[in-house]
């Protein structure tokens, strides 16, 4: 009886410090064991779905400081723009599982400074204006929200998070907006006003 009781110890020992050395000799292998970690690093986490105005910026402000999305880090060349009605918002909405309100739309503008502004329209904040009413309305009469000349014609109602290129800033839940041309020149965006608060 103790002979196999030792045995058994033994056999697990052995066991373990074969896999042990496996181990040593996968992560020791320079291009296996990077392999290995970047499989493991790249598993995706399961973020819980954003689905309002503060949790969406909040989401957002994550991606870009947190590095939950590589479309967001760093300084661009130019000014990086995107709306949560391009395909790239798409992309980075099923990255961060960002869920808006139908009617409703987010913007994303990174300067090359590294200042980066979250801005969320919301319909009900607007008197029921949809966003795609808007975009409608604006490209009927860009004049009425917004002219060089005299900037912020017909302000919006918008949620606003503005952070420096290290991530401290605030979120504004009532702020004031102005809808003007994206300078792709691809349809809208909304900014806070002013954008420049940091």
């Amino acid at each position: 009886m103790w002979k196999q009781k030792g045995q058994g110890i033994v056999e697990y020992a052995l066991i373990l410090a074969f896999v042990v050395g496996i181990g040593g000799v996968l992560f020791a292998n320079g291009n296996l064991a990077d392999s290995i970690r970047s499989v493991f690093s790249n598993v995706n986490i399961q973020l819980s779905a954003a689905t309002t105005a503060q949790n969406i910026i909040e989401r957002l402000r994550q991606g870009r400081y947190e590095g939950l999305a590589d479309e967001l880090q760093g300084k661009p060349s130019k000014t990086l723009e995107i709306t949560s009605d391009s395909a790239e918002g798409e992309k980075l909405a099923k990255e961060l599982n960002i869920q808006a309100k139908p009617g409703d739309a987010w913007f994303v503008r990174v300067t090359t400074t590294g200042h980066t502004v979250f801005t969320y329209y919301s319909a009900d904040a607007n008197g029921g204006t949809t966003y795609d009413a808007l975009k409608a309305s604006y490209k009927n009469n860009p004049g009425y929200y917004y002219t060089k000349k005299d900037g912020n014609s017909h302000p919006v109602k918008i949620y606003e998070g503005n952070y420096n290129g290290t991530g401290s800033g605030t979120y504004y839940p009532n702020a004031t907006g102005w809808v003007g041309p994206s300078p792709s020149g691809n349809g809208i965006i909304i900014d806070p006003t002013p954008i420049n608060r940091l």
